[in-house]
C-alpha cells in the first residue's frame, strides 16, 4: 500500500493520528474525502469500513484522509474532554492539512460523516465552505444515544479528574460538557445553513434513524427529502452500522459513484465502482 502514509495533525497542543490514502496512478492534485467518524468511532471505523472505502476510493483516483479525534484512538487527549464543538475543530484542522498539501485539490473536497459524525461533517462543511457531504446513518439529534435505555444520564466525578462530571457510555467516560454542548447546538440551524450538495445513506432497519425521522420534521430539509442536489439512498435490511458484506458493498458502491461524479475524479477502467440507483425521497412513516 505505497499510497498510504501516516499523518500527524494538530489541534492546539494536541496531536491527532491520521492516515492519508493517495491514488498510486493518475495526476495530482487529487480530489479528497475527509472522514468524520461517529461518536466513539476511530480512523478505521466498525468492521474496518473506513479502511475498505479509503482503499477503494484510492484505486478510483480519490484520496481520503481518516483520523482519530482528540481523545480517541491514537490521538492525544481524553474521551471525557470530547464535545461536538471539539470534534468540529478537529475536522477543520484536517481541512487545513488538505489545503496545505499540493498533491490534494482542496477545491474538490468532500466530508463523509458516519452517525454522530454526520452532524460534525455538516457543521464543518458550513464553516469551511466545502460543498459536498456524504452522510451515513446520520444522527443530528441523538435521542436514544443521549439517554441510553430511555433513562436520564446520571453523572459522577471522574476518579482521576475530580473536575469532570462523567457517566459511562459504550465502555468510555463521557462528560456532562458533551451533553451541554449538544443541547446548546441549534440542530435545525445546522440543517438549514448547509447550501451544498449531499448524499444520505441509511439502513431501513435502523431504529435510531427511525427515531430521528419520527421526531424531526425531515420533510422540511432537502438533505432528508431529496431533490436534484440531495440524493437519498435506503439500504434494505441494513441497521445502523451496515454490518454485513452485502451492506458494505452497497454503501461503498453508492458512495463511490456519487463521489466520483461530484468530485469529477478520472475513470480508471476495469474494477470501477458500479452505477447504482438511489431512492428519490426519504420514506414516509
Amino acid at each position: 500500500m505505497n499510497g498510504e502514509q501516516f499523518v500527524e495533525l494538530r489541534d492546539g497542543d494536541r496531536r491527532m493520528a491520521g492516515i492519508l490514502h493517495l491514488p498510486t496512478h493518475g495526476t495530482s492534485p487529487f480530489p479528497v474525502v475527509i472522514y468524520c467518524p461517529g461518536k466513539n468511532g476511530e480512523r478505521y471505523e466498525v468492521h474496518r469500513l473506513a479502511v475498505k472505502l479509503a482503499r477503494r476510493l484510492a484505486d478510483e483516483g480519490v484520496a481520503m484522509l481518516r483520523f482519530d479525534y482528540c481523545g480517541l484512538g491514537l490521538s492525544d487527549g481524553h474521551y471525557y474532554d470530547m464535545t461536538t464543538s471539539s470534534k468540529v475543530s478537529n475536522v477543520l484542522k484536517a481541512w487545513d492539512e488538505v489545503r496545505r498539501r499540493p498533491e490534494l485539490d482542496s477545491g474538490r473536497t468532500a466530508y463523509l460523516g458516519f452517525s454522530d459524525g454526520a452532524r460534525i461533517a455538516l457543521m464543518a462543511a458550513e464553516r469551511s465552505g466545502v460543498d459536498r457531504v456524504v452522510l451515513w446513518s446520520p444522527l443530528f439529534y441523538e435521542f436514544g444515544g443521549a439517554h441510553p435505555s430511555g433513562k436520564r444520564p446520571r453523572f459522577t466525578r471522574h476518579a482521576l479528574n475530580k473536575e469532570k462530571l462523567v457517566m459511562p457510555w459504550a465502555g468510555l467516560w463521557i462528560s456532562m460538557e458533551f451533553y451541554r454542548d449538544l443541547q446548546e447546538l441549534d440542530k435545525e440551524a445546522v440543517l438549514r445553513a448547509y447550501e451544498g450538495r449531499s448524499l444520505l445513506v441509511y439502513g431501513d432497519d435502523d431504529p435510531l434513524i427511525r427515531e430521528e425521522f419520527e421526531k424531526v420534521r425531515t420533510d422540511s430539509y432537502a438533505i432528508y427529502r431529496g431533490d436534484a442536489g440531495h440524493e437519498v439512498c435506503a439500504v434494505q435490511g441494513a441497521g445502523h452500522l451496515f454490518t454485513s458484506r452485502l451492506f458494505e458493498e452497497r454503501i461503498m458502491d453508492v458512495t463511490g459513484q456519487w463521489l466520483k461524479r461530484e468530485l469529477r475524479a478520472s475513470e480508471t477502467g476495469e474494477g470501477g465502482m458500479r452505477d447504482v440507483e438511489t431512492s428519490p425521497v426519504w420514506p414516509q412513516p
